[in-house]
Parts: C-alpha cells; sequence; structure tokens
C-alpha cells in the first residue's frame, strides 16, 4: 500500500517522554523493556512499526519482521508439515537472535518487536501446545520475556480492506481472519495487552497505534523512576495472568 508520511498526516509534534516522566538520571542503567507489535495477517502492524521507528526515535529500536527476512532473503515458502515446522522453527530462532544482539547494542531503547517468538505457534501444524513443546519453552516463558504486547486486528474482518501480496502475505481472507483468532488467543493472558480493533480509516488505527506506544513508554519512564536496578519480580508470570483483563482500545474518530 502507498503509505503517505505520517508526519504531514499527524497534525503534532514529534513524540517525547514528558520530563517530568523521566528518571533524575537518564543515562542509569536500567531494565531492558520490550513490547510487541503483532496481529493477524493485514493488520497493518509493518506500516505502523515503520511509522513508530520515526515517531519515537530517541526511544525506541524497531526489530524487523524475522519472518519477513528469511523469506526475502530466499527461505523457500513451506508447502507441507514438516516444511511449515523447519521455517516456524527457523524463524523463532532469528527473532531470539535479532532480540538478543539488538539489546547488546542497544540496551537503553525500549524494543518494538514486528512480531515475537510466541507468533509462530499459531502457525504451527501440531498446534500451540507442540510449538513450545518442541522448541523447549512454553507459551508462559515466551510472554514473560515482553513487557507489554499491542495487538492490531486484521483488516480482513471488515467487509472491504485486506489485500493480498503473494510475495510476503500469502494468506487468503478467511485464513487471515482465522490466524488473527489464533494469535490473539495466544498473547489474550498477557497481563498489559492493548488490542487495536480495525478501521475503516487506516489513520485512525494509526494514530490509534501511536497514543497506546506513547502510554507505555509513559509507564515504563514512571516505573524507572521507582526501579533503579530493581529485580526481576519474584512472581511468575502465571500468578499476574488472572489480574488484568485485555484493554480494548477502539481507533480514534474523525
Amino acid at each position: 500500500m502507498n503509505f503517505v508520511d505520517p508526519n504531514r498526516l499527524l497534525n503534532h509534534r514529534r513524540y517525547r517522554v514528558p520530563s517530568e516522566a523521566r528518571p533524575a538520571d537518564d543515562t542509569a542503567q536500567r531494565r531492558l523493556r520490550r513490547i510487541v507489535l503483532t496481529g493477524g495477517p493485514g493488520s497493518g502492524k509493518s506500516t505502523a512499526a515503520s511509522f513508530l521507528a520515526r515517531e519515537f526515535t530517541d526511544e525506541l529500536w524497531v526489530l524487523p519482521e524475522s519472518a519477513t527476512l528469511l523469506y526475502k532473503g530466499g527461505l523457500p515458502r513451506a508447502t507441507t508439515d514438516r516444511g511449515q515446522q523447519v521455517a516456524q522453527r527457523a524463524i523463532y530462532t532469528v527473532q531470539r537472535s535479532l532480540e538478543e544482539a539488538t539489546a547488546l547494542q542497544h540496551p537503553s531503547r525500549v524494543q518494538l518487536c514486528d512480531r515475537a517468538t510466541v507468533d509462530g505457534a499459531a502457525y504451527w501444524p501440531d498446534g500451540a501446545d507442540s510449538f513450545f513443546r518442541t522448541l523447549g519453552t512454553s507459551r508462559e516463558r515466551e510472554l514473560g520475556r515482553y513487557d507489554a504486547v499491542v495487538f492490531m486486528h486484521t483488516a480482513a474482518l471488515l467487509p472491504a480492506g485486506y489485500e493480498r501480496d503473494m510475495e510476503v502475505r500469502t494468506e487468503d481472507r478467511e485464513l487471515a481472519i482465522d490466524l488473527d483468532r489464533r494469535m490473539f488467543d495466544l498473547y489474550a493472558d498477557h497481563p498489559r495487552l492493548v488490542a487495536i480493533d480495525s478501521h475503516a480509516s487506516f489513520l485512525d488505527k494509526l494514530t490509534t497505534v501511536r497514543n497506546a506506544v506513547a502510554g507505555l513508554l509513559e509507564g515504563f519512564e514512571a516505573e524507572a523512576r521507582l526501579e533503579v536496578l530493581a529485580p526481576e519480580p519474584e512472581a511468575p508470570l502465571s500468578s499476574l495472568m488472572g489480574l488484568s483483563s485485555v484493554q480494548h482500545v477502539l481507533p480514534v474518530a474523525d
């Protein structure tokens, strides 16, 4: 899709964390933060990721989508269940490596991940439990690696609004909707999940994503003022899951 420069579309100055929300010592070491930007095929997340990279230049480091890197780099499209398993294992490994390498190079930036290690479970032929078991991990452990999730629902849920790109996005409308549901179920128990519905105006949806990320960043900064090199919480993620419900955010109206 042709995307007009959002700096001309959105009538506001580039985001900055309010000074009162910043820790007194901006150079102090702090805990690494990760935000997942995900959603079903055709949700607009990759376009949103590109915009957020420009909008939050000093705060975020946006990681590319691992699957796109691999498929554009020559990884064959799977035509069998075994091939799909091989592909998803590769995507998982690359995703972990991207996150770890970025943390070493840019430790002060909040990572924004265009999909995450959890997403591959939606594509695994034998189901999500088999995916995590095969990779020697668990859904709880993988969810616990991310501080927040922004889930953009697919445009395939709208009467018109889903475009199929055979190079990268090969799913038809029905499969896109099914994958959207499966992915959302994978993230549904995350204690900091923001769900963003599709809207006829993509600019409205994009603005809503921007505001959601701005709120998360301000929350991280406020927490950083209270936790100077604080240890990770001892309570497992499972003990937190029942304390929060999904926050559904509707796109702003014109």
